[in-house]
């Protein structure tokens, strides 16, 4: 009997076409894989050793404090912990599984720990490699960096899916070295790959808990980043000026708009979080026919003009809880106001301030954020005003000023292969000056303040050079 039913099993196989068998033999496989997979887990959790509740604690269904209440556990109760999914903990108490917070379980035994540290490539568990600790990429592009900050030089371009090789997932709390598939490494912000706000990347590896293997690596090298902005605009330029005189040039109010251009310059060495940096700003506008000059001294006319003005200075600052930028700036200052014609319609002069500043930045640039904003303030400090010989408001003059302004830049990516932006930007200026002595504009006047105003909207290009 037994015999037949052999014989008639083996017929059946045997009329069973070939890619049926292959199909079946496939399946038996898979299982065969996932009996295992399930096997090494269970036995890298067991390697755990026991664990205990810290306090009376309620064990839930799924994650989360308002889920359903399947089980409530004593302080001491034992505890088999299962997987680590962000800061709940799978665990089976009593025959049932549930989960509890991390922080209501105790540690694991020194001796029974899964042993922790910095992975350069395979992962030894109990002896055995496990292979590579991998995430993926969801977010839509995303870059590896030179260094953990979001404008530090990237050293590869990742798309979507792109997995990688966990090196070092210690050293900072918001990145993780990683190795991309071409070989190369750098950091990666964790709000870039699976599970980066949770921080567990496979069952039962919580990355925030792994102590670098190397304590002795030297400190990662200065790096010195370089910025341009090139803008045009509009500017408003006003001019008041008093003395102690009436009539004809002792009194009299000016105002002007003209086109403008400007070239900013930024050079930021970051050794850690203290900085220092250099910038530099050339500023040109032009206004014709330009200033409208009604009268009476001289035949009623327009008095064209342009400007140029330079800036240049050095700073030093710290990085702020990876949000702002703080710095204190010292510089010099020059600026100059030039006539088409010196025997122009209001017997108007040429003239130039120059002189040294103190000042101050502040910068919002959130690591991973394409949006910065820059505040500016400087003021002159020591400095004077000079005017064309014989068209002097005075012998001597005492100069007075201040600059601020707002910058907003939006970072575009790549586009063309280089870091490309977009800035808005608002600039305002004000100076006094305060002549003594004989006025050679008009005969009379002895003392004599001029106010002088400056306004500069303006868009352009940012980049990184």
């Amino acid at each position: 009997m037994r015999t037949a039913k052999s014989a008639s099993l083996l017929s059946r196989r045997c009329r069973e076409r070939p890619g049926a068998r292959a199909a079946r033999d496939l399946r038996s496989m898979r299982s065969l894989a996932l009996v295992c997979t399930y096997a090494a887990v269970a036995v890298t959790v067991a390697h755990a050793g026991p664990r205990r509740t810290l306090e009376a604690v309620a064990l839930r269904k799924k994650p989360g404090e308002k889920e359903a209440v399947v089980a409530r556990l004593p302080a001491g109760a034992p505890v088999a912990v299962l997987a680590i999914e962000g800061r709940w903990l799978r665990v089976r108490a009593g025959g049932v599984d549930g989960y509890v917070t991390r922080t209501t379980v105790s540690e694991p035994d020194a001796a029974d720990a899964v042993p922790t540290g910095q992975w350069s490539a395979g992962r030894r568990a109990m002896g055995a490699r496990s292979g590579d600790l991998l995430v993926e990429v969801v977010a839509a592009t995303a870059a590896l960096r030179a260094e953990p900050r979001g404008d530090a030089d990237a050293v590869g371009e990742l798309a979507r899916g792109a997995r990688l090789t966990v090196i070092d997932a210690a050293s900072d709390p918001a990145w993780i070295l990683a190795r991309d598939p071409a070989g190369r490494d750098g950091w990666i912000a964790r709000a870039e790959i699976d599970n980066g706000a949770s921080s567990v990347v496979v069952t039962g590896v919580d990355l925030r808990g792994l102590e670098p293997r190397d304590r002795t690596a030297p400190p990662a090298a200065s790096r010195l980043s370089l910025r341009a902005d090139l803008g045009v605009g509009f500017c408003a330029l006003g001019m008041d000026l008093t003395s102690n005189a009436e009539g004809g040039l002792a009194n009299y109010v000016l105002d002007a708009g003209a086109v403008a251009a400007t070239l900013d310059v930024d050079a930021v060495l970051r050794p850690g979080r203290a900085f220092v940096a250099a910038d530099a700003r050339i500023a040109v506008s032009d206004s014709s026919p330009g200033i409208d000059y009604p009268g009476p001294t001289s035949p009623a006319g327009t008095i064209a003009f342009h400007t140029f003005a330079g800036d240049a200075g050095v700073r030093v600052g710290t990085r702020v809880r990876r949000v702002f930028d703080l710095a204190l700036r010292a510089g010099v200052h020059y600026d100059a106001f030039v006539t088409a014609s010196v025997r122009n319609a209001g017997m108007l002069p040429r003239e130039r301030l120059l002189g040294a500043t103190l000042g101050a930045r502040i910068e919002i640039a959130p690591d991973r954020s394409r949006l910065a904003i820059t505040a500016r303030f400087d003021a002159l400090a020591i400095g004077s005003r000079r005017q064309t010989p014989g068209l002097e408001d005075g012998s001597s003059s005492t100069a007075r000023a201040l600059w601020g302004g707002l910058t907003m830049r939006y970072a575009l990516g790549r586009p063309l292969g280089r870091a490309l932006g977009v800035f808005g930007g608002y600039d305002f200026g004000r100076a006094s000056t305060e002549w003594s002595g004989m006025s050679a504009r008009q005969p009379g006047v002895t003392r004599t303040r001029r106010i002088d105003t400056a306004q500069l909207v303006q868009i352009g290009i940012t980049t990184e050079l």
